[in-house]
Formats: structure tokens, C-alpha cells, sequence
């Protein structure tokens, strides 16, 4: 969610009056090479697994009967030239000594990133991230009639790194070489006024335990992680130019093991991976305010949030066998809190009464109470001569994510539908304030785990901190204090996971730029806006 509110310049003995700009930003994650440039055009390369072939059986030295035994076959070094550049850069593969006039296949070593989740019916767990290898096409070729090997190519959008190189007859490996994809970072534009959009676009983000991760400091503020697990290292996004007129400080570092900031790169075991002062460093220059921009809620792609079968895992979901026969759905199945929807039932007793029912949790995860998942009544209705339902319900005003409601009859649950309840804005008061005074942000349909019972918070780009809405039933109120200078300042509300067992770096409670991309919650069809 994007929101904002602007401070005018109106003098009052010593204090100015100021509207604040409350904004809602989604930042893009960032990595770069040698020298900050935009990367290339990538050229797509085909994803297919490849199968590996089997090994060399060793011929037996007699004709005693014996058993088989397996021989690796040493491997031909390809050359790379050169051996490493950005997506989408050109090089050249080289062999010699390979079978002659052979038909060969190329293969990349890649990985597939994703994050472990435990769905259950209380919640959702974070278990870590997860990097599945294997290989892809990457293109074919002939040897010559000396057995030597050459092809062109391009670097595939990928992860960031040393990728292995196979040359592959006859189904056996042959050869085996490399090539490395370096990150790359562009910012843009350069200059605008206050809550100009900052994009930023990064290809070659790698893989743990340093190189999925970047964080973001504005003016020497922290600001934002940004992350790239299930994007093949290439991520968008876009902080808001915010501050005083003049230049300011854009720098991306390497992330600690919470996300925070690591600062002198240039000293650590990964220093190849940074500029020779250890951060990749841009500037912005404010040319005006010309006051609080609109709030904006921003949402991940529709193809990015996974879309679950109705029986899939997911909080509040059933843990007994349901009736058989019969079926049930909802007209909608996502939307924020008191959104209208119209339940449909088919296969249930005829002419008797259903209740239908909202299971929801209630409690929080920081005291010994606990929490426990617990059932509102929605109403009853009654199922006609054939057994069929059509009702009208109101979605609750309480926790956000998934929710099943339960058909019941004769006090049994004999059906369930899900229903997925998204984060909203209420609104921002006052929206003008002098330095010192509070103005409220009011958010609704926050959830409980792990995954989305946080949001993280930045006043001007800088991080400020996380709220929880899960003890007050998806309900958030920020009590922020206005600072700074009269003029537009902004605040920017962002998805984040509040914890897990990750044992990788992943930030923790801090603002994800990438959400919309790249947070844990979109493979389980969670919809977290920025």
C-alpha cells in the first residue's frame, strides 16, 4: 500500500506546518557488476530438464565371470570466451580432442529456487529456502572433423554465479566447462520530484548463503531487503524519491543474516561480489515537492500468487473426512474484510436447516496463552426440496488469509469452502500535521502466521519498524510522529515474514522490496500488496 500525505509551508513562530505524504512503496531488488550498468536484453533459454545418462560399464580383463564396475570417463575442458558477463551477454564455447563429426547437445547447470512452508490448519511455518539442480538446453552443435568444438551463445536469465557447461554425446557427459553471470544493477531515472517512482532493476542476484540477498540504505538510513530466490536472480521495483530538494544517496550492500546491512563488503569473503568500496552507490536528486501524492495499494501479478485446488493445505482447512456428495462454493473466493459473497450447496439433506460457519484463529504466538482456531456464526439458511443452497454472507471483520467457511447440519461439517481475506487501507488521519503531532495509518485484514501477521514500516525510505495484527484481529493502528522539514514526507507499508527456521539469511521483520515477486507467501496463494 502506497500512502501519502503532504506538509504545506505554513509558519507558525518557530514550527511549520506540514501535510505528511504516507506511501506505500515497492522497491526492486538490486545486484551489479564491476560497474553499475543496465543489464542487456536477456535472451531466454529454453527450460527443460535433461536426463542424465548412464555411466561407462568397464569391459572384464577375463572371461572369468566378474562383476560390472562402473568408469568415469575423463571429461574434455571447454573454454569460455569470455568466461563470464551479464544475462544475455554473448560468448563463445571452445573444445578439442571430442569424437570428429559428432552431433552434440550443450546443457546448463542451473537451479530451481522456492522456499519450504508447513501449511497446517493453525498456520503457516517458515522453514527455509530450497535450491533444486539440474540441467537445462542450452544449445547444440557438430564437431569438426579434428574433434574440435565451437559455438556461440548467450547467457541465459539465470541466477548469478558459476554455471557448469556440458557437451553431451550419445547421452554420456564429454566435456565440461563454465561460465559466470555477473549481477548487474540500473537506476533510474535520475532526477524528479518528491514520490517519483525510483526503479530499480537487477539481474544476476545469485544463490545462498550471500548472494540471494541485497539491502537498501537511502541517505545512510536503512531501508529495504530485496531478495530474488524464485526469480531466477532478476527482480524489479521501486522506492519513492523522498527528502529535502537536492541529492541523495542510494546504496545497495550485502545483507546480514536478518537482512540489516553489511558494510564493508569490501573486507569480507565475498568481496568479488562488490565494488572495491564494498557498496554499489547512486544518487537521486529532488527537484521539487509538489505535495502528497494519491495512496496506492500495489499487488503481486496475478500469475505470481499460486492458485490452490479447494482441497490444497492451508490454514483453517478441515482435518476430518467431509460428507461425500456433496458440493459446495463461493462466488468469489478473495477480498478484503465485509466483502458481500453468495454461498452455493448442492447434495445436502433436503428441507433441513444449515449453519454455516467462519473458522478463523484467535490469541497470538508471544504469550504462553497461545492461540487456537475457533468458529462465528454466519447465519442459517435451509436447503430446498433438492437439497440445494443459495445464501448470502458478509465476509467478517477480523484476520486476514485463508479462512474456510464450514456448512453444517445437524451439527456436523458436511462441507467447506475457502476464502482468502487480503490486507486493506482504511485510511490516514489527519492528513495534516506539524513536526511533532501523530497521524494514524489503519490497516485491516492483517493475518497470523508466520507469513503474514507483520507488516514492515518506512517513514522517508527509512525503515522504522514492524506492527502485528494478529493479537488485535487483523487489526493495525500506526500512531506515527511527523519529523523533518515542512513538505511531503512518506510512508511506505510492506509485506515481510515475521519468523521462521530458515537457517539461510532471510530478512526477518524487515521491509521486502520484492514481495510481489518473491515472498514465501505467494506459492500458497497469498496476495500481499505493497
Amino acid at each position: 500500500m502506497r500512502i501519502s500525505v503532504s506538509r504545506a509551508r505554513v509558519w507558525l513562530v518557530t514550527i511549520g506546518f506540514g501535510v505528511l505524504a504516507v506511501g506505500l512503496v515497492t522497491l526492486a531488488a538490486a545486484c551489479g557488476g564491476e560497474k553499475p550498468t543496465p543489464p542487456p536484453t536477456p535472451t531466454q533459454v529454453p527450460l527443460a530438464i535433461a536426463t542424465k545418462a548412464p555411466p561407462v560399464v568397464a569391459a572384464p580383463t577375463s572371461q572369468a565371470p566378474q562383476a560390472t564396475v562402473a568408469t568415469k570417463v575423463a571429461l574434455k575442458l571447454l573454454k569460455a570466451q569470455p568466461d563470464g558477463g551479464y544475462v544475455g551477454a554473448s560468448f563463445t564455447i571452445t573444445g578439442e580432442g571430442l569424437p570428429s563429426n559428432k552431433a552434440a547437445e550443450l546443457l546448463w547447470v542451473t537451479s530451481d529456487g522456492t522456499f519450504d512452508t508447513n501449511a497446517i490448519a493453525e498456520t503457516v511455518e517458515f522453514v527455509g529456502l530450497r535450491y533444486t539442480t539440474k540441467r537445462l538446453p542450452l544449445g547444440k552443435a557438430t564437431t569438426d572433423s579434428q574433434g574440435r568444438l565451437v559455438v556461440d551463445l548467450k547467457a541465459p536469465v539465470d541466477y548469478g554465479g558459476v554455471h557448469d557447461i556440458f557437451v553431451v554425446m550419445d547421452g554420456q557427459d564429454v566435456a565440461r566447462g563454465g561460465f559466470q553471470i555477473r549481477r548487474s544493477i540500473s537506476v533510474s531515472p535520475k532526477e524528479g520530484p518528491v514520490g517519483t517512482p525510483i526503479t530499480i532493476s537487477i539481474t544476476g542476484m545469485g544463490l545462498p548463503p550471500v548472494e540471494h540477498a541485497l539491502a537498501v540504505r537511502y541517505d545512510n538510513q536503512y531501508s529495504v531487503y530485496i531478495s530474488g530466490v524464485t526469480t531466477r536472480g532478476v527482480v524489479t521495483g521501486y522506492i519513492r524519491a523522498a527528502g529535502p530538494l537536492g541529492l541523495h544517496t542510494i546504496e545497495l550492500s550485502g545483507a546480514g543474516n536478518h537482512g540489516g546491512g553489511y558494510l564493508n563488503n569490501q573486507q569480507s569473503p565475498y568481496a568479488s561480489l562488490f565494488p572495491k568500496d564494498g557498496a554499489f552507490r547512486f544518487t537521486f536528486n529532488v527537484t521539487a515537492d509538489r505535495g502528497a501524492p494519491a495512496a496506492i495499494t500495489e499487488w503481486p501479478e496475478t500469475q505470481r500468487v499460486a492458485q490452490l485446488a479447494s482441497d490444497a493445505p492451508r490454514t483453517t482447512a478441515a482435518q476430518v473426512a467431509l460428507s461425500k456428495g456433496i458440493t459446495a462454493a463461493l462466488n468469489t473466493s478473495r477480498g478484503p474484510i465485509l466483502t458481500p459473497a453468495t454461498v452455493t450447496a448442492s447434495g445436502l439433506r433436503p428441507g433441513a436447516e444449515v449453519q454455516m460457519r467462519w473458522v478463523t484463529a484467535k490469541g497470538n504466538r508471544v504469550t504462553a496463552a497461545g492461540w487456537e482456531l475457533v468458529e462465528t456464526s454466519m447465519g442459517t439458511a435451509k436447503a430446498d426440496a433438492n437439497g440445494s443452497l443459495s445464501a448470502d454472507i458478509k465476509v467478517p471483520d477480523g484476520l486476514g488469509g485463508w479462512h474456510m467457511l464450514a456448512l453444517a447440519q445437524d451439527g456436523a461439517v458436511v462441507a467447506s469452502v475457502p476464502f482468502y481475506v487480503e490486507q486493506s487501507l482504511v485510511g490516514v488521519t489527519p492528513t495534516r500535521v506539524k513536526a511533532g503531532e501523530q497521524f494514524t495509518v489503519h490497516l485491516k485484514g492483517v493475518g497470523w502466521t508466520e507469513l503474514d501477521n507483520t507488516v514492515a514500516v518506512t517513514y522517508d525510505n527509512a525503515y522504522a519498524g514492524y506492527a502485528c495484527g494478529f493479537n488485535s484481529n487483523g487489526d493495525i493502528t500506526l500512531q506515527v510522529t511527523a519529523t523533518g522539514a515542512p513538505g511531503t514526507h512518506l510512508v511506505d507499508i510492506y509485506p515481510t515474514t515475521f519468523q521462521g527456521k530458515a537457517t539461510g539469511r532471510w530478512g526477518f521483520q524487515m521491509p521486502q522490496l520484492t514481495a510481489l515477486q518473491d515472498h514465501p507467501g505467494l506459492q500458497l496463494g497469498y496476495n500481499l500488496p505493497i
